[in-house]
């Protein structure tokens, strides 16, 4: 997308010097003097309006207290209602840089939630965020400002949706561009479609890109009138599409933040969304219908079973369901071992298990996304309706708002969506396509815009921190996506030397001998961190009723701040969880705590003691050179695991090579010629 990724990556890139500079000490030589004086609350909207900001408000809250309507001239979508347990100053912006007769508008919404500053009653030099004791630094706010990511194809209207302000941070959020409320009320992104034919391009860029941009800009802008001073040190907190937003900030406002916070990231949004409807078309065309979900359940907690002990542990975890390669099969009505009527599988609805489970392929078997891991539930996006996103997701890719339909089983069961084939076998009465043809369609539409995978090249430049956490279960967003990303970036940043035992980044024996070795360049400025046995964005697995090792209390989050602020990298992160409870609830009893590690490591049993005690567990090993156990379902065995991830080449999901270059991997580890 040149029009905004193009043009911020080249103005970046062309000041990477003055960034190094500037990086030891640009926010916070500034802040330690006053810019200007503070300014109360109630004078901020005469000193933001105009230019493209349309309209300013700006009020007091009162701890434990919802915001106060707006202006009648405001047509945005309202800040969100919860209650702060402690007084700030709310301002909202409506940002538009379109001229008014444009026929898509721009109307981004920006939620600043400022701390009080000492002329509103806020107490300067006193302390806050309990992990840190932050030294207020003018009124209650401690320096530092933390935007707050969204979910789905909505924005943040919660200015202390991660803590932000309770915590004496400027906490912001945007709606991400969408306007009016009544325009897109129920999440659903149908938005992104104007008419058959044509997308509406602003809609999706300013969601993307935009909304988070002047979330960003505006919250630093406001947090410098209000305060007199610049921010010390500037953070994003986000997951799902806020983790997407993340990585977009990463990519094209490097420099504006110290450290970003981008867990189980939507980064690549068309490529998964798509996918998401894999198993419910796997599903209509084997099984022919819906698979009940009693079945899927048991399926599901068979995988588990299984694969349970894969690192040589029993803890109800699969560590790394990549290397589970257990077959739908084994639940066959009368297989021996299979549940009972009703939750067995017909050899039909096996077959559409291992397909859901093997993932999107094209008529050649080449692989073009990733698919839901064994252990994951299929809940998310395989019960009688299809995850709603995705057939709309199917109408951003083909432009025609008629995918919407999604139907339901029985009644209107398929919906639009049903005239869409698995493959060339496979072809249900009205398909007119494939599936690797809806893919194609929309890598070539619209993922250059939805899809943040570009390099961080002027992050890394800019002296930036990165932290990402995922779920290794998570039925959203496939985990394997992120993992991918991380390879293809590990590579691009592997570092040249002696001292990584290899000459040259691009030496393959070099990799051989050291594969782990690649990563350590990425690591220093972005480390990813695996939760296994956790669904999304720190979810329990629900038909397992568990919920694996997540960070609990801002663990995470602190680790952001302490790597940017004490160059303390982290070697682990403690997660918490409940081994009998499908999410973890403030103040239950913590049965299991793990370390989890940077990719590629992962926790490790020390051999002896209670296997749900981090104090048990160390971080090591290279979970590259896992190999899946058993037969997989397709490739050759014994393979490292990711040979079973190298995709088709982009853009040419129908018909074109494997790509690994792209997929971060060496082709002689998997037994395939080079170039």
């Amino acid at each position: 997308m040149p029009g905004i990724k193009g043009v911020a990556n080249l103005f970046l890139l062309a000041v990477l010097a003055i960034l190094a500079c500037l990086a030891a000490l640009p926010n916070r030589a500034v802040a330690e003097r006053p810019i200007s004086l503070p300014t109360t609350c109630a004078q901020l909207p005469a000193k933001l309006l105009g230019g493209n900001i349309k309209y300013a408000n700006a009020q007091i809250v009162p701890a434990n207290t919802a915001p106060g309507p707006q202006f009648n001239n405001f047509t945005g979508t309202p800040p969100s209602s919860v209650k702060v347990p402690v007084a700030y100053c709310l301002v909202v912006l409506s940002y538009s840089s379109t001229p008014a007769n444009d026929p898509t508008p721009q109307n981004i919404t920006v939620y600043v939630g400022l701390p009080l500053n000492s002329l509103d009653g806020g107490t300067t030099g006193s302390t806050i965020d309990a992990p840190f004791n932050f030294a207020t630094v003018e009124g209650n706010w401690n320096g530092r400002t933390e935007g707050q990511g969204g979910g789905g194809c909505t924005g943040n209207t919660n200015v202390n949706s991660a803590g932000a302000v309770a915590n004496g941070f400027v906490g912001s959020g945007t709606d991400g561009g969408h306007g009016n409320p009544t325009n897109d009320p129920n999440n659903t992104c149908q938005q992104g479609v104007l008419s058959l034919g044509h997308l509406n391009k602003q809609y999706i860029d300013d969601w993307v890109y935009s909304g988070p941009q002047q979330e960003i800009l505006w919250s630093k802008r406001v947090a410098r009138l209000y305060y007199g001073k610049a921010p010390l040190y500037n953070y994003w907190n986000g997951c799902s599409t806020g983790g997407h937003q993340g990585f977009a900030l990463a990519q094209t406002l490097a420099g504006e933040l110290d450290g970003i916070l981008a867990n189980a990231p939507a980064m690549y949004w068309t490529r998964f969304q798509t996918a998401q409807m894999w198993g419910q078309i796997a599903m209509f065309d084997i099984a022919g219908g819906v698979i009940a979900g009693g079945k899927l359940a048991a399926v599901q907690n068979a995988a588990i079973a299984a694969c349970d002990k894969n690192d040589r542990v029993q803890d109800g975890i699969i560590d790394d369901p990549r290397t589970c390669t257990f077959n739908a099969k084994a639940n066959i009505c009368g297989q021996a071992g299979a549940p009972a009527a009703p939750n067995c599988l017909t050899p039909a609805e096996a077959n559409a298990v291992n397909v859901m489970w093997d993932g999107p392929r094209n008529d050649s078997g080449k692989r073009i996304w990733f698919p839901i891991d064994r252990g994951t539930d299929f809940n998310f996006w395989d019960g009688n309706v299809p995850f709603g996103l995705a057939p709309v997701q199917f109408g951003w890719d083909l432009a025609n708002p008629a995918y919407y339909n999604a139907g339901s089983f029985p009644g209107n069961y398929p919906g639009f969506w049903g005239n869409v084939a698995l493959n060339s076998a496979t072809q249900p009465a009205g398909a007119v396509t494939t599936y690797a043809a809806v893919a194609q369609a929309g890598s070539n539409s619209v993922a250059d815009r939805t899809d943040t995978f570009d390099d961080l090249d002027a992050f890394k430049a800019s002296g930036g921190k990165m932290i990402t956490v995922l779920g290794t279960n998570d039925g959203l967003i496939m985990p394997r996506g992120v993992i991918n990303y991380y390879r293809v970036m590990a590579r691009r940043y592997a570092e040249r030397g002696d001292h990584d035992r290899f000459a040259d980044a691009d030496d393959l024996e070099g990799f051989r001998h050291d594969p782990s070795g690649r990563f350590r360049g990425i690591q220093k400025f972005y480390r990813l961190f695996r939760a296994p046995g956790v669904s999304h964005c720190g979810l329990g697995i629900l038909n397992h009723g568990s919920l694996g090792p997540w960070p609990q209390g801002g663990a995470d989050f602190n680790a952001v701040i302490n790597w940017v602020e004490h160059g303390v990298a982290p070697s682990q992160v403690i997660g918490s969880g409940n081994t009998a409870a499908p999410a973890f609830i403030s103040g239950s009893p913590t049965t299991l705590t793990r370390p989890l590690c940077p990719y590629p490591q992962t926790a490790v049993y020390n051999g002896s003691g209670n296997v749900n005690d981090a104090a048990n567990w160390h971080c090591d090993g290279d979970m590259e050179k896992n190999t899946p156990v058993g037969a997989p379902l397709s490739g050759p065995p014994g393979l490292p695991v990711a040979c079973y991830d190298v995709l088709v080449k982009y853009k040419h999901e129908v018909n074109g090579p494997l790509d690994f270059e792209g997929s971060g991997v060496d082709p002689a580890s998997c037994h395939v010629p080079g170039p």
